[in-house]
C-alpha cells in the first residue's frame, strides 16, 4: 500500500512540474519571449528597426492597427495615421513604426518616425519620401492626442476594439482573451494616466508669459521638456522648447570632436546624442541595445542629403555662391568655417532670435541628464546649458522648411528679407516653393486644411513662435538673394 502511495505522489509530482512547465512556458512565449527586430538593409533598418523601446512604450500591434478604425472622429481626415502625416511605402505601419514580439507584438516609434518626409511637385503629385529628413507634415501631438482621445472614447472597451480588430485580422481564441482582460484594459489606462500627466503641463497656463504653451503643430516637436519632467524627474516650469525636427543625415563628426548637436548645441558628443534619443523615445538603460543604436548612428554619418530634383541656374548659382561667401555665409554655415557647429550667442545683434528654446535646457537639466545613468554603459557626461543657437550645415535646406529653430520662417526668402516674414502661415505642406525656397504655405485651401486639422496654423505672437532675428544678409538686394536662394538650392 505504502509503495503504491509512493508511485502515485510521484506521478502527481511529476504531473504537477510538467504543468508548471507547460504554464511558465506558455507565460514566458505569450508575454516575455523577445524576437529581435532587424534588417540587413541599413535604410530598412532605419525606417523599421527596433530600439528597443517596445517593452516600455510599445503599444500591442493589433490594438494599435485598430485605433484609426475604432476612432476615426478623432482623426482630422480620412486615411488613418496618415492623415496625421506618417509616411506609407506600401506596408501596414509607416516608416518610423517598428513592430517587435514581446511575448505579443508591440507596435512603437523609432528615429524615422521623426526623420522622413516626402517633398513633391503639386498637390497630388507622386511624393518623393526623404529618409533621414525633417518630418515637416507630421503632427506629433495630434497623434498623441488622438491615442488619449481613443482611449477616453466609449468604443475603448474589448468588446469594440476586438471587434475593430477583426475587421483586418484573425485572432486566435486565446489571443482574443488575453486582449480582452489583461491587453485593452492596461493599455486603456496607461494611456489616460499618460494624458493626466503630460497635458499637466502641456496646456498649463503660464503666467510669466500670458499664455499657454503654443501647440507644437506639424513638423515640430517639444523634445526635452517631456525628458525634464518625466526621465528627469524635474520639477515642472515655465519653459516652452517647441522646436521644429531637425534632419540628421551627414552627422559625421569632427576629427577635432569639437562640433555641437541639437538646436541650441546642448551635446557635442554624437554618440550620446544618439544613445540619449533612444531613451527619449522610450528606451530604458536596462533595455538599451547599444549594438542596434549604434548602427542608427553610423547610418547618420553616411546618409546624404537629398539633391534638388529641378532644374538650377548654374550661373545664378555661382553668383549666388560668390555673394554667399562675401556676405560672412560660409563662416557659420560651411565646414571649415570659424563658427561652423557652434553656439553663437543669441544675444548677438544680428541673431536675436526667438529666445524660449534655449532658456528651456537649464544647467540643472544639464546636469541631472549627466548624472541619469551612472554606473551604465551609457554614463552620459557632455550635456551642457548653452546660451545661444548653434550654427547649423545647410545640407539638403532646399527640403528642410519653415527655418529657423523654431520653424517661424516660411522661405528662404522670408529668411533674407525680415520685413516681409507672415505673422501667419500654414505648416504641413509638402510642395516645394521653387522660387522662394522651402515649401508652399500659402495655398489658397490652406486655411480650410487647417480648421479641419490636415495643416498646422502657425502664429508667430506666440509665446515661442516668434519670428524675430537671423538678420544676415537683410540688406543685400532682391538679386543678390534670389542668387542666394538659387545657390542654396546646390548644397
Amino acid at each position: 500500500m505504502r509503495k503504491i502511495n509512493r508511485k502515485v505522489v510521484r506521478r502527481i509530482l511529476g504531473g504537477m512540474l510538467l504543468l508548471g512547465g507547460i504554464i511558465g512556458f506558455f507565460v514566458w512565449y505569450k508575454f516575455f519571449r523577445d524576437v529581435r527586430v532587424s534588417y540587413a538593409d541599413d535604410d530598412e533598418n532605419f525606417k523599421y528597426g527596433s530600439i528597443a523601446n517596445e517593452g516600455n512604450t510599445g503599444m500591442p500591434y493589433l490594438l494599435w492597427k485598430a485605433l484609426p478604425e475604432l476612432c476615426p472622429q478623432h482623426l482630422p481626415g480620412p486615411g488613418g495615421y496618415a492623415s496625421l502625416g506618417m509616411v506609407y511605402e506600401g506596408r501596414d505601419v509607416p516608416i518610423g513604426i517598428s513592430v517587435r514580439t514581446i511575448g505579443f507584438q508591440r507596435a512603437a516609434i523609432n528615429c524615422a518616425f521623426c526623420h522622413v518626409s516626402t517633398v513633391r511637385d503639386e498637390p497630388g503629385a507622386a511624393p518623393q519620401i526623404l529618409l533621414g529628413a525633417t518630418s515637416g507634415q507630421l503632427d506629433v501631438e495630434g497623434y498623441t492626442r488622438f491615442l488619449w482621445a481613443c482611449a477616453g472614447d466609449p468604443r475603448f472597451t474589448p468588446d469594440g476594439v476586438v471587434e475593430a480588430i477583426r475587421r483586418t485580422d484573425k485572432l486566435s481564441w486565446v489571443d482574443e482573451q488575453i486582449y480582452r482582460h489583461l491587453l485593452v484594459p492596461r493599455t486603456r489606462q496607461a494611456l489616460l494616466q499618460q494624458r493626466d500627466q503630460m497635458t499637466a503641463w502641456m496646456d498649463a497656463y503660464l503666467p510669466s508669459v500670458g499664455h499657454r504653451r503654443p501647440r507644437w503643430g506639424r513638423g515640430r516637436i517639444e523634445p526635452f521638456n517631456p525628458v525634464k519632467f518625466h526621465m528627469l524627474n524635474l520639477p515642472l516650469d515655465e519653459t516652452i522648447g517647441v522646436a521644429d525636427m531637425q534632419p540628421i543625415w551627414e552627422m559625421t563628426p569632427s576629427v577635432q570632436g569639437n562640433y555641437s548637436y541639437h538646436w541650441d548645441g546642448l551635446n557635442d558628443s554624437l554618440r550620446e546624442v544618439a544613445d540619449s534619443s533612444a531613451l527619449g523615445d522610450g528606451a530604458t538603460p536596462s533595455s538599451f541595445e547599444s549594438e542596434h543604436i549604434r548602427r542608427l548612428e553610423r547610418w547618420m554619418t553616411r546618409a546624404a542629403a537629398p539633391q534638388y530634383p529641378y532644374a538650377v541656374d548654374r550661373a545664378l548659382a555661382d553668383e549666388g555662391r560668390r555673394v554667399y561667401v562675401s556676405a560672412g555665409c560660409a563662416e557659420c554655415h560651411d565646414v571649415g568655417g570659424t563658427r561652423y557647429r557652434t553656439v553663437i550667442p543669441v544675444d548677438e545683434k544680428e541673431l536675436r532670435t526667438d529666445p524660449f528654446r534655449v532658456q528651456m535646457w537649464t544647467p540643472e537639466a544639464a546636469d541631472a541628464y549627466n548624472r541619469y545613468a551612472e554606473g551604465t554603459e551609457l554614463d552620459f557626461d557632455r550635456f551642457r546649458s548653452t546660451t545661444g543657437y548653434l550654427a547649423t550645415p545647410l545640407h539638403g535646406l532646399w527640403a528642410t522648411g519653415p527655418y529657423l529653430h523654431n520653424g517661424s520662417v516660411p522661405t528662404l526668402w522670408h529668411l533674407l528679407t525680415p520685413a516681409e516674414r507672415p505673422r501667419v502661415f500654414y505648416r504641413g505642406l509638402d510642395v516645394v516653393d521653387r522660387k522662394r525656397g522651402g515649401f508652399v504655405h500659402d495655398a489658397p485651401d490652406a486655411a480650410e486644411l487647417a480648421r479641419k486639422g490636415l495643416l498646422s496654423r502657425y502664429d508667430t505672437s506666440e509665446p515661442g513662435n516668434g519670428n524675430q532675428g537671423h538678420t544676415y544678409g537683410a540688406g543685400l538686394s532682391r538679386d543678390d538673394k534670389m542668387a542666394i536662394i538659387e545657390y542654396l538650392k546646390t548644397l
